[in-house]
């Protein structure tokens, strides 16, 4: 084998780890059974230099994994499965599109009792933050 073809094989080797390794992490679910009261539905209320908006979150089992639903006035229904946790938090992440522009988001879910969290959203990794409080319905 020359060397060449090896260079292309190890080439090709590395992108197609990199590329199921992305795949996999972009792909992160959450236990069902490890989410405790962050399953069911939330009224998330955040402040942003626009204004006070509302979304509605729905967490959901999904065949033993967390599924979430966003939901407001302002956007369409979001899908969000990409969902972990870190320490006691619930972590979701996804890519929205807001009028035609897509956007990196993640919402960071913090426990302040049983039926309450503090929210924090992240929109293009920390350009735009907003800051917030969940209820449990």
């Amino acid at each position: 084998m020359t060397s060449r073809v090896r260079s292309t094989i190890a080439v090709f080797a590395a992108f197609l780890f990199v590329t199921l390794a992305g795949a996999r992490i972009a792909h992160a679910q959450v236990a069902t059974a490890d989410a405790g009261n962050f399953m069911g539905e939330w009224t998330i209320n955040l402040d942003s230099p626009q204004g006070a908006f509302a979304m509605t979150l729905k967490l959901a089992d999904k065949e033993g994994k967390v599924e979430g639903e966003l939901s407001s006035d302002i956007a369409p229904p979001q899908t969000v499965t990409d969902i972990s946790k870190s320490d006691a938090d619930l972590v979701l992440k996804y890519i929205g599109n807001y009028q035609g522009q897509s956007f990196d988001a993640k919402i960071t879910l913090t426990p302040d009792g049983d039926k309450n969290v503090k929210v924090l959203f992240d929109v293009m990794s920390g350009q735009f933050l907003m800051n917030g409080t969940g209820v449990k319905k």
